[in-house]
């Protein structure tokens, strides 16, 4: 509570809670306001956690890394090693040095499911993340109950709705908490945040924290590709190897071929809002 307005803050959370860092820009200042709402020291049962699925960018790894050490703050890195089985043998907590950078924890699960996640059936998603560190929470901290702290803005209302009302359902042992949404803090104020920081993120606009997240739209996915040569190639290893693909419409095959007969052709980018930046953080079903 704010003695001098009355009003409560969004950012004082109070545990037991799980404050889920995606590795984006708009969770990495949802991470600092908790922080300082909070006197620089979070409580013992108020937690940080990132999901790495191999498939992060490096500089998403750095920016984590970052936060941690110059915040003085834990985050507990987790990655996916099973979706059944016990609960504390599902996944294993690493570091910045340890964490996975080829894929292995992706590769893993996609050889569980058989077949490639893709839009309708985002269980990178479910099983990586949501999942993963629902498993965290019961086994490790020994939590029945608490709130999962996610960064989704005042201008991302309509995943804000989807959220609400799947905390009304009661069916998932959290409660999801929006202190941004609540702060009707927008992609403008997190810009201004980290332009006056003296570390940031470092990736493009069209880029995510996934390297070639298939939610993104293909120019998009192509101008990543000819900006990076080799960096389809796992993903179209793990469309052979599954005999599917992630787009429906097309293969990572079919854009690394556009992309090498015309190398140094413009792609208009596409104007579709892209979610992996915050990936995750909020599906609670492989269809969402």
């Amino acid at each position: 509570m704010n003695a001098s307005t009355g009003l409560t803050d969004p950012f004082l959370v109070e545990g037991p809670a799980l404050v889920s860092f995606s590795g984006g820009q708009t969770s990495g200042y949802m991470l600092w306001r908790i922080i300082q709402s909070h006197g620089g020291t979070l409580p013992d049962d108020v937690i940080v956690a990132f999901a790495n699925t191999g498939k992060e960018r490096e500089e998403t790894l750095r920016f984590v890394h970052e936060c941690e050490t110059r915040w003085g703050v834990r985050i507990h890195w987790l990655e996916y090693i099973k979706h059944k089985g016990p609960l504390d043998e599902r996944f294993m907590e690493v570091g910045y040095n340890s964490a996975n950078r080829n894929g292995a924890p992706f590769e893993r699960l996609i050889a569980a499911k058989k077949y490639t996640p893709n839009s309708a059936m985002r269980f990178c998603t479910s099983e990586m993340k949501v999942s993963l560190m629902e498993n965290f929470c019961k086994s490790t901290m020994g939590w029945a109950a608490w709130k999962n702290i996610v960064g989704l803005r005042y201008d991302e209302g309509h995943r804000a709705l989807k959220v609400y009302a799947r905390n009304a359902d009661g069916k998932n042992p959290w409660q999801t908490v929006l202190p941004l949404d609540k702060s009707r803090i927008t992609k403008t104020d997190v810009a201004a945040f980290w332009n006056a920081q003296p570390f940031d993120l470092g990736l493009k606009s069209y880029e995510g924290n996934c390297d070639l997240c298939f939610l993104k739209g293909r120019n998009k996915l192509k101008a990543i590709i000819r900006e990076q040569p080799g960096v389809a190639d796992w993903w179209i290893s793990q469309e052979k190897i599954s005999k599917g693909r992630f787009v429906t419409e097309y293969s990572y095959a079919d854009l690394k071929r556009e992309v090498e007969q015309q190398p140094h052709l413009f792609d208009e980018l596409d104007d579709e809002q892209d979610f992996d930046a915050e990936c995750g953080l909020t599906c609670a079903t492989e269809g969402d």
